[in-house]
């Protein structure tokens, strides 16, 4: 059990630390003056050590509830006979793990869309795609074809988003839907649920079947998102000077408590917050566990003792990032826009590669890779990867918001290139690629990336006497941040095969040698 809090504690640290130590250093250099007052440097310190007791306790919850949810629900819904049954309960769990999603929490509050509206519709979204993803499993279907006719019929909708004037101006915020969707709460739900089912279900694919089902619950909430918008009367902006706590306003002491509990209509507090997205869950597992499982008493126990951990952890760390990292992340932003355009790429650039590492949800990707593959990939290689990946997209985000040019010249290409790289990257490197590109944007960019973002583009248009549009120009960075690691790991698993091809060759032709091929005649 000590073991289990060092290493939680460990891996709490390298996720926050990183980024404020961006910060800090910011503070201090003349490329980006961060006007960063002694209040504001106690908000950083007391914030870290929130992010990281909150992150600590998390983790620890969420390996013995969520985590142990998806597994036991994985094996138990891969023996069962009746489609009905799989279906009912892998949406029920997938919608509802999803509530509890700390980048969606987050997200709901930084945009003017009724926040029950916008988490269900996602939450919906993960939900059905988690049961396509089940049945895929199941039914040995190829991953490669599904992720081909799923994105086909998203871009398919896009048009109908961007042939709407009122409504295409969100198409940036209904890419990043699928990017906030998978992160600390449903990304060890999903991936323990996919390996459940093909462990249980065997076969010679088991290995490669038990990833991608990341991949594919990232699809549902774009899908979703975008039919909601289409039909909702939602259409106008929103504006961020009322949406971010302005540093300096409040006491330090009184932003996190006024983030924690509830201060009046509109507003629950992250205690409320928290219990109504974990309690759902709870209770459709606790149904289907006394139908179909039924666990021993202890078992019951530690699971309840796990959620109790979580409910603590996530409340403690969505107090944080409330508080702290997104104030923060909108000032950073604010004084980045002021300098020149080289600066705030760079700069961002910078923040990416750190920004992958501050993810808590990627520390699991990479080590089940690992795991996965017998330790062949590396999971320092995979952590890299995903570090270049990631500082590629959110310098390609600053460059769209400073240019102000449409996301879709991203997106097109973006994806054509993912599709292409699938017919000639191995099957298990599609897989882990695209269960990367939804880990790889957790609460930390949905907490201090996007704000940044929206502070960059309030700074620049204070600059040129604009008002910007903030959906159209600062959305996307989380879709972004999504998408490079898709294609970053597919590159990754073509120069893996292309190095498995030579050693083959080189070990054949060592074996072999041109004599082998002589005719000896014995007399």
């Amino acid at each position: 059990m000590q073991n289990r809090w060092i290493k939680a504690l460990v891996t709490s640290l390298l996720s926050i630390v990183p980024m404020i130590a961006i910060v800090l250093i910011l503070s201090f250099t003349k490329l980006a003056p961060l006007d960063v007052r002694r209040g504001d440097y106690a908000l950083l310190l007391i914030g870290m050590v929130i992010l990281i007791i909150g992150l600590s306790i998390f983790q620890i919850g969420a390996n013995s509830s969520l985590t142990k949810v998806g597994e036991y629900m994985g094996a138990s819904l891969s023996k069962q006979k009746s489609l009905f049954i799989v279906c009912l309960f892998a949406f029920a769990l997938g919608t509802l793990i999803t509530v509890a999603e700390p980048s969606i929490l987050i997200v709901s509050k930084q945009v003017n869309i009724n926040p029950y509206l916008l988490i269900g519709g996602i939450a919906v979204g993960v939900g059905l795609f988690v049961v396509f993803g089940v049945l895929r499993i199941i039914f040995h279907r190829p991953l490669k074809i599904w992720y081909l006719l799923f994105y086909f019929l998203t871009f398919m909708l896009m048009i109908f988003v961007v042939m709407d004037p009122n409504k295409r101006h969100f198409l940036p915020f209904i890419f990043d839907s699928g990017g906030v969707t998978t992160g600390s709460a449903t990304v060890p739900f999903i991936l323990s649920l996919g390996a459940g089912i093909a462990m249980v279900r065997g076969g010679k694919n088991a290995r490669n079947d038990s990833f991608g089902l990341v991949g594919i619950a990232s699809i549902g909430p774009i899908m979703t998102v975008a039919i909601m918008l289409l039909v909702s009367p939602i259409s106008g902006d929103f504006d961020p000077t009322t949406t971010y706590i302005t540093l300096g306003e409040e006491p330090v002491w009184k932003m996190f408590l006024d983030a924690l509990i509830p201060t009046g209509v509109g507003h629950n507090g992250t205690l409320l917050d928290v219990l109504i997205a974990l309690a759902p869950t709870l209770i459709i597992f606790m149904v289907y566990e006394l139908l179909y499982i039924r666990l021993p008493k202890q078992k019951i126990l530690k699971l309840l003792v796990g959620f109790l951990f979580t409910y603590i952890g996530l409340s403690i760390f969505l107090t944080g990032t409330s508080a702290a990292m997104t104030p923060i992340g909108f000032y950073v932003g604010s004084k980045l826009g002021s300098q020149s355009s080289w600066i705030i790429i760079v700069i961002a650039f910078v923040i990416g590669l750190v920004t992958i590492v501050c993810e808590p949800a990627v520390h699991v990707l990479t080590q089940q890779i690992e795991d996965i593959s017998d330790g062949r990939t590396k999971k320092i290689t995979v952590l890299l990867t995903l570090s270049l990946g990631v500082g590629v997209a959110i310098a390609l985000a600053m460059i769209r918001t400073i240019y102000n040019f449409s996301i879709m010249y991203y997106m097109v290409p973006g994806y054509i290139i993912s599709i292409v790289l699938m017919f000639v990257c191995p099957n298990i490197y599609t897989a882990m690629a695209f269960d990367s590109g939804g880990t790889a944007s957790g609460p930390m960019s949905s907490s201090f990336v996007l704000p940044m973002v929206v502070g960059v583009t309030v700074a620049l248009g204070s600059k040129n006497g604009v008002q910007p549009d903030y959906y159209e120009q600062s959305f996307g960075v989380i879709a972004l941040i999504a998408l490079t690691p898709v294609i970053a790991i597919q590159i990754l698993g073509v120069i893996s095969n292309a190095k498995t091809v030579r050693a083959n060759y080189k070990m054949r032709t060592h074996v072999y040698s041109s004599d082998d091929a002589q005719i000896i005649n014995f007399n």
